[in-house]
């Protein structure tokens, strides 16, 4: 054999490597995390309307010595106004002090009551139910009332006051009422000057009532 008729074998192609096989961690598809939660924007509470402060109100101190008014005056009318039981609210001093306005008739309780005529003032607080006992019919406010509380009984005024609260009636709604405080040793005020001597029913019977006061025209007619 020659040299020239020899062939030689033919080289085989080189083994490809099969590639290693991914880690089973890479091989899945990272999943994002989920995202956290976020909080639900809560609405803001509603604010809270503040209390009404309510007035102390007028309160003084009576003088040593109390000084008689002139019969027919404003001093006269607040002083017998003031002085029933029930006192009297702003809105029953404005009626029957006509034309005087609200800060003229605080000037009036400060000034005339207490300064000039020796009268102290204590302020209480009620509402339109507790104004109707005191037959105080100009400051009811929402309270509806047209017979006086001395002609009912303790039901019928149960049942006015339960058909009010049904109607719109409210009881937190209240007004200042004005008392007469008299000097240490006083049980009543000291008697009007200048005009007939009135009892205090006679005055009562005028400024809640109506009636004519004695010695005055119209009680002769």
């Amino acid at each position: 054999m020659t040299a020239s008729s020899f062939t030689a074998p033919e080289a085989k192609a080189p083994r490809k490597r099969k590639p290693k096989a991914a880690p089973a961690a890479a091989a899945v598809a990272e999943v994002a995390p989920a995202p956290e939660p976020q909080p639900v924007a809560q609405p803001a509470p509603a604010p809270q309307p503040k209390a009404q402060r309510r007035s102390r109100g007028i309160n003084l101190a009576p003088k040593a010595v109390a000084k008689a008014c002139r019969y027919g005056t404003k001093q006269a009318i607040l002083v017998d106004l003031l002085f029933r039981s029930g006192g009297a609210s702003m809105a029953e001093l404005r009626e029957a002090l006509a034309p005087w306005k609200d800060i003229t008739i605080k000037s009036g309780l400060g000034w005339d009551m207490n300064h000039q005529k020796g009268y102290g003032i204590r302020t209480t607080h009620e509402n339109g139910y507790q104004r109707w006992l005191a037959t105080d019919y100009a400051g009811m406010g929402t309270f509806k009332g047209d017979s006086h509380p001395d002609d009912l009984s303790e039901a019928e005024k149960a049942k006015l006051l339960a058909d009010n609260l049904a109607n719109g009636y409210n009881p937190g709604e209240v007004f200042a009422v004005y008392h007469l405080v008299l000097p240490a040793g006083m049980t009543a005020p000291v008697p009007h000057t200048g005009g007939p001597h009135l009892t205090v029913a006679d005055k009562l019977n005028h400024l809640v009532f109506g009636d004519p006061l004695p010695g005055t025209k119209e009680a002769t007619e």
